[in-house]
């Protein structure tokens, strides 16, 4: 996962290259400041993106007729949340948004929510982990496989090396929906935290 801080927005200059890198992202991760103007902020930030013609996922629905968009999934960060004195503000601007964004406090400076933080992006981007076990060995649950929500054994074999995808005869899993070690197909839905034994 790779994280890209950029300038912020501004409509008086926009660095080159910027909107295509927006574009481009699997979130767009929107930061305000709670002891500033947040709504305003982000009112701003909506306007300057649409002249783009970008759009939070979110608001598809708002254009059903418009095919020269860019929908991207958002989140907002309303950062300076520093200490629990700030909750009531958030709370506040939450219903000011009228529920029209997926929002997350968090503060910088303390590390106060950033777990929930961490949890909020993970949900938003619709990954899975999926871990591999090597045949006769124990699963390696310390580097997991990322595949896009709905990923299949047969997403997983490419993951780990495309001579799997070609030579696969079968795939055990242990995890969700399963029984452990349960022989599957290459087109069984994998689960966050399964975990997959590929046999060629």
């Amino acid at each position: 996962m790779q994280l890209v801080d950029t300038p912020p927005l501004n409509k008086e200059f926009i660095k080159p290259g910027m909107m295509d890198l927006i574009r481009r992202s699997d979130l767009l991760l929107v930061v305000v400041d709670i002891q500033g103007y947040p709504l305003q902020e982000l009112d701003d930030a909506v306007a300057i993106l649409d002249e783009h013609c970008i759009v939070p996922a979110s608001f598809r629905d708002r254009y059903p007729d418009r095919y020269d968009l860019t929908f991207v999934p958002a989140l907002v960060a309303v950062n300076k949340c520093d200490n629990p004195g700030f909750d009531e503000d958030y709370e506040i601007l939450r219903e000011l948004a009228d529920g029209a964004w997926q929002m997350v406090p968090v503060s910088a400076t303390t590390g106060y929510h950033l777990d929930e933080f961490k949890r909020a992006i993970y949900t938003r981007l619709d990954i899975i982990r999926v871990y591999g076990k090597p045949p006769g060995r124990e699963a390696d649950l310390s580097a997991p496989f990322v595949l896009r929500k709905g990923g299949t054994v047969e997403e997983f074999a490419a993951a780990v090396h495309q001579d799997f995808v070609k030579h696969l005869k079968s795939a055990r899993v242990w995890g969700e929906g399963v029984f452990d070690g349960q022989i599957v197909s290459r087109e069984h839905i994998l689960h966050d935290g399964d975990i997959v034994e590929l046999r060629t």
